[in-house]
């Protein structure tokens, strides 16, 4: 078998498993790691499967391990009652304010906590789903509106495991990474404002529709200290502490707050592993987290990635995929441009950002270091286009899942994802000339 008809192959194989999965509903980890297991089998170069692994798996701990720490932060900041304060105050703000508009910065602000655009959504939906059918506004804009904000959070919060598994694969610094996504993200935040606060300014939020905060004030002590942690973790960041540091404090703090209210220390183990679930049924469908149960099934999806890229690696077969897209380079321009409809690409053949994070960061890192192009350039490139646009594939486990929360189908939604949307067309078109010109001036 030729190495092209070889990496065909596997390609199709990890659709094919991916579908199942998905289908079954079932972890995807299983279906990426049934195509590692099958394609392991047929790797000629088997030699060197082991150290190829062991050095991917090297790349990736730090980001398994961030994984970990997210996992069992989030729901001691919610039974700490940081989230629910958070959550109460900031809604309160809305009342005679722009639905749409509010939605959207809302869920910026919190995506940029928690760092996951499913788990905002989760936590957001149900408080701004009943807002959205008591004011008629239409309900796939409110869903375009929630994922325009979800997803800058996803893409370059300090706890977003895309960002931070890029930086390790490119060997970069997350906080550089982590300034220029913001400072790209800043034109199309501006356009998507301006977007939901004319589309929005009939919608006005009323103290009706908030009356869940009211449930609020009955399980949780609101007062303002219990954001402490929040401002800590900014804190921390700020001066550049490490992240997995900076967890590691925020989790032991609000663990002994939450000992301190009401959660006991048998109740801990079953916290963390399962996450939080309020037990008051009024407030539960969105005063909840995740648990370390979970996070399994990301940190695996990480894992498997790995092995598979060093399969992959293993045969060289990942020349057949890149080739198309470093062939002919020219300038500085089209290699930006070939990366980003690159890392579109593989979102949409992986499903697994931890996929498109790993493919994109490794290959195409050399390529960035033979024009002169720094590293983070690369990230910004892979973050704002594969792992941005996940959101609007409807068979990426993203769209899927949102389609699952929200009961609203991508093409209904696709439209109002302003941010999303723009984001990625300002990556391919206007970011690299930009960019471009920005290295010749430097140059001179």
């Amino acid at each position: 078998m030729t190495k092209q008809n070889q990496t065909y192959a596997i390609i199709l194989l990890l659709l094919l498993s991916v579908t199942v999965v998905i289908f079954l509903d079932q972890p995807l980890f299983i279906g990426i790691g049934a195509t590692c297991i099958i394609s392991a089998v047929f790797t000629k170069n088997k030699r060197t499967l082991p150290r190829l692994v062991l050095t991917n798996t090297a790349f990736v701990y730090k980001t398994m391990l961030l994984m970990f720490l997210i996992s069992i932060t989030l729901p001691v900041l919610m039974a700490a009652g940081t989230l629910p304060t958070l959550i109460y105050h900031v809604s309160n703000l809305m009342v005679g304010h722009n639905l749409l508009l509010s939605a959207f910065i809302i869920s910026t602000l919190l995506s940029m906590v928690l760092g996951s655009a499913i788990g905002t959504l989760t936590i957001l939906l149900p408080l701004f789903a009943s807002i959205a059918f008591q004011s008629g506004i239409d309900y796939p804009m409110l869903i375009g509106a929630l994922i325009s904000g979800v997803y800058i959070g996803d893409r370059c919060s300090p706890l977003s495991s895309g960002l931070h598994l890029l930086s390790g694969i490119t060997e970069t610094d997350f906080v550089s990474n982590m300034r220029l996504l913001l400072l790209s993200a800043i034109p199309p935040f501006l356009l998507s404002l301006t977007f939901f606060y004319f589309w929005g300014f009939r919608s006005i939020i009323t103290i009706d529709m908030i009356s869940s905060n009211a449930l609020l004030l009955m399980v949780f002590d609101l007062n303002i200290w219990r954001l402490l942690p929040l401002a800590l973790m900014i804190l921390l960041l700020v001066i550049k502490q490490p992240i997995t540091r900076v967890l590691t404090i925020i989790f032991l703090l609000c663990t002994g707050i939450a000992l301190m209210t009401d959660l006991t220390l048998s109740q801990l183990p079953t916290l963390l592993w399962g996450g939080y679930a309020s037990s008051a049924p009024e407030i539960s469908t969105y005063i909840k987290t995740s648990g370390f149960k979970q996070m399994i099934n990301v940190i695996l999806v990480i894992f498997f990635s790995g092995v598979l890229n060093s399969i992959l690696e293993a045969d060289s077969l990942m020349d057949t995929v890149i080739a198309p897209f470093v062939k002919h380079l020219t300038s500085r321009r089209k290699l930006l441009f070939n990366t980003g409809c690159l890392s579109i690409l593989l979102s949409m053949v992986t499903c697994s950002q931890a996929m498109t994070s790993m493919v994109n960061g490794k290959y195409m890192a050399p390529y960035f270091d033979a024009f002169k192009i720094k590293r983070e350039f690369l990230v910004m490139a892979t973050a704002n286009a594969g792992l941005n646009v996940v959101a609007l594939i409807p068979w990426n486990v993203n769209g899927i899942m949102i389609k699952q929360l929200t009961g609203v189908s991508t093409l209904s939604y696709f439209i109002y994802s302003v941010f999303v949307i723009s984001l990625t067309l300002l990556t391919l078109f206007v970011y690299p000339a930009l960019i471009q010109r920005h290295i010749e001036r430097i140059d001179r």
